[in-house]
């Protein structure tokens, strides 16, 4: 399972660095799971900069995230890239870096198989906000908010779009009792419960852009809810207390580099922070969402009230 591929790569990385001389010719950079960097790219820091890359992936971006923080005074990794705005405070509180630059940003929507809704003659939904109805029983995914950000992205949404916290729980309890399924990760959620991939759910929380990864000759084969979605920015840093600072500044160039920055969206479907041109396919079929809620909320000082919230409805 993943997780437990992640949790053996991190403790590798753990041992190696405490019983090992420091490698100033090699730089660590941990990320999620789902970060991308082609042998191409690869191929072109170690050349341009004569440092051995070495990535480590640690799960969804909340895995990530409290990984760096209980490992903060002996760093296992020299810099992070994959940290988002809805995690990030929790990285400042714990000084886990001096700062983090703005790498690139994605919109957080639910998606649909188009495909599956036209075979069975069911009318899509239009809004997350239709999910929790009759009709939609038993059809969505969503991820764990307490370890994926896109969880809490929509965990954060949902706040952001009733006008009291009753109005919330009411929404939550629509979804948990029309059968919503709660997935450990995105990635889960995505390549192994939506139909898309096998799997038994029609409707998927993911990007806007997502809908580029499955055009087929031109068909558009799923499809994004654009409306009211949540903006998630993804950061980068060189980690305090890292072995080799001076490779972690090199890393963090790169990844805000016109080349590295080119590659983001048919990379990891996501939009480049800098000024760079989009794909065709990511000005339309997978275009930034029409709308987004949330990110004016305050979410150092709610996070662990809405995660018990969360837990008060979902676990009980």
């Amino acid at each position: 399972m993943k997780k437990l591929a992640a949790l053996a790569i991190f403790t590798l990385a753990l041992t190696g660095c405490a019983s090992e001389p420091v490698d100033t010719t090699t730089v660590r950079l941990a990320t999620h799971d789902s970060f991308v960097m082609t042998d191409e790219q690869i191929a072109e820091f170690e050349e341009s900069t004569g440092y051995q890359l070495e990535l480590v992936k640690v799960g969804d971006t909340g895995t990530l995230t409290n990984q760096l923080v209980l490992t903060k005074d002996a760093p296992f990794a020299d810099a992070v890239y994959g940290i988002d705005n809805t995690f990030l405070s929790v990285a400042q509180e714990n000084k886990i870096a001096e700062s983090f630059d703005e790498i690139n940003y994605g919109d957080v929507c639910f998606n649909y198989d188009a495909e599956w809704f036209e075979a069975t003659k069911v009318t899509p939904p239009t809004s997350w906000r239709d999910l929790g109805n009759e009709e939609y029983k038993n059809l969505t995914v969503i991820s764990n908010p307490i370890l994926s950000s896109p969880g809490m992205a929509f965990l954060i949404t949902t706040y952001a779009g009733f006008e009291s916290k009753a109005e919330t729980f009411a929404y939550w309890r629509s979804l948990r009792d029309n059968g919503v399924k709660i997935a450990p990760s995105w990635s889960d959620a995505y390549f192994t419960e939506f139909t898309r991939y096998g799997g038994k759910y029609p409707i998927v929380l993911s990007y806007a852009s997502s809908p580029a990864a499955e055009l087929v000759n031109g068909v558009e084969n799923s499809k994004a809810l654009r409306d009211e979605c949540f903006r998630q920015f993804e950061y980068a840093a060189v980690l305090n207390k890292a072995k080799n600072p001076e490779g972690g500044k090199a890393v963090l160039e790169f990844l805000k580099s016109k080349s590295f920055q080119e590659g983001l969206a048919w990379n990891m479907f996501v939009y480049p922070s800098s000024d760079v041109e989009l794909p065709e396919e990511f000005k339309s079929t997978g275009a930034p969402a029409n709308s987004t809620l949330g990110g004016d909320l305050d979410f150092a000082a709610n996070r662990d009230q809405w995660l018990k919230d969360w837990s008060d409805v979902f676990d009980n």
